[in-house]
């Protein structure tokens, strides 16, 4: 189909990389790292924030241009308060949207694709901003026309959001389709190879997982960050937590559980014992 091709070529439109390092600056200065932050991302859902908060603008939109189509004089002021109830909603689902964005490090293609999104999103609210405007001063004929344009760049932006979810897999757990864990207990390394402070990736099967020892205490998670797909042994030990070395995602050593984002999905957690000197794991 056509639009896949030219979402396609948008993917591998280079001369957008500039724009995109210039808008993630910005976007990191107004969104640092931290409980914002993680609040925007979701990490107290589990899962990502920004398709949720989508769904207000576009129902309320929806609904608006419905009720002009179908009510006529009798949903006016009804239409008119969903359209501005429609603009409001905006701002937390962009600034979802944007703190998502700027946490994909190198990833330029979902990058491109995503400030793209933005735009269409942004003309799409300042049609909607302009629709109720128009329809506060009076001028309903107006206000329906924008509101209609609008139509068009919720259409477009959705489509690329769509794709950005689904054809780019961004918000999504990479690893939400690993095997469980063991049923059996399963030797994986000699102890005296995991140092203390240390990490240790092993192999169980198909699995990968992280071995580490902080204070003693032996603890066992998947080894690949369910953020981007990053090399968590590579990451460093912090606070009990090991670091991301890709987007700094932190995840506790004793469970799996998000400590700071940008990932929402926590890791698959093992239990670990040590037996004549080996440390052997099992699924929870």
């Amino acid at each position: 189909m056509w639009w896949s091709a030219l979402t396609g070529r948008l993917e591998q439109a280079k001369a957008l990389d500039p724009v995109v390092e210039r808008v993630a600056g910005v976007v990191a200065t107004v969104l640092p790292r931290g409980p914002v932050k993680d609040a925007l991302h979701g990490t107290w859902l589990g899962h990502a924030l920004h398709p949720m908060l989508v769904a207000g603008p576009i129902g309320l939109w929806s609904g608006a241009v419905l009720l002009d189509l179908t009510a006529g004089e009798q949903g006016r002021d009804s239409a008119r308060r969903l359209v501005g109830a429609g603009v409001l909603a905006v701002a937390p689902t962009a600034a979802s949207g944007w703190a998502d964005w700027s946490e994909l490090g190198l990833a330029k293609r979902p990058k491109r694709v995503g400030l793209v999104h933005a735009a269409a999103n942004l003309t799409t609210t300042v049609l909607y901003a302009g629709s109720w405007l128009a329809r506060r001063r009076g001028d309903d004929r107006r206000g329906r026309a924008l509101a209609l344009a609008g139509v068009g760049g919720l259409a477009i932006g959705g489509y690329l959001g769509g794709h950005l979810a689904y054809a780019e897999a961004v918000g999504v757990s990479r690893t939400a389709d690993e095997p469980p864990g063991p049923r059996e207990w399963t030797d994986v390394a000699a102890a005296v190879d995991l140092a203390e402070g240390g990490l240790l990736r092993v192999d169980v099967g198909s699995r990968a997982v992280l071995l580490s020892r902080v204070g003693g205490v032996v603890g066992a998670v998947g080894a690949t960050c369910s953020h981007w797909g990053g090399p968590l042994e590579q990451g460093a030990v912090q606070d009990g937590c090991v670091e991301c070395p890709w987007h700094g995602s932190r995840f506790r050593l004793t469970d799996g559980g998000v400590e700071r984002g940008p990932a929402t999905n926590a890791q698959r957690a093992y239990d670990v014992r040590t037996v004549a000197g080996r440390l052997q794991v099992k699924g929870r």
